[in-house]
């Protein structure tokens, strides 16, 4: 699977756009030098049977899309130039301490 490298300020639609050319699933690693985090999330393809949400807004940066709440622990999203939207979530074996999670998957005991 590959994996695309970001940082918080990048722009949300720069980094899918290296996820586009993949062709195909993908893990983007984030890592914030701040706060010294390191955070991995799937992206999905764009896929037509998912339901298309509206775009993302332009200027967007990748801290902002990954700062946003996801109580589901997935997220269905799509950046301007897809035709169809993908789906996001944090992979589980890193789940930061800092913050609540109200995921399916879920591992931390009392949540």
């Amino acid at each position: 699977m590959p994996i695309v490298l970001a940082e918080p300020d990048e722009l949300l639609d720069d980094v899918m756009g290296l996820v586009s050319v993949h062709g195909r699933s993908s893990v983007v690693a984030i890592y914030d030098e701040a706060a010294d985090h390191l955070i991995l999330w799937f992206v999905s393809v764009p896929n037509p049977a998912l339901e298309n949400v509206p775009t993302e807004p332009q200027g967007q940066t990748m801290g902002e899309f990954i700062g946003q709440d996801t109580p589901d622990g997935a997220r269905t999203f799509r950046v301007r130039y897809w035709a169809y939207s993908a789906i996001t979530f944090e992979i589980p074996c890193y789940v930061r301490s800092d913050r609540e999670h109200r995921t399916s998957y879920n591992i931390r005991p009392g949540t």
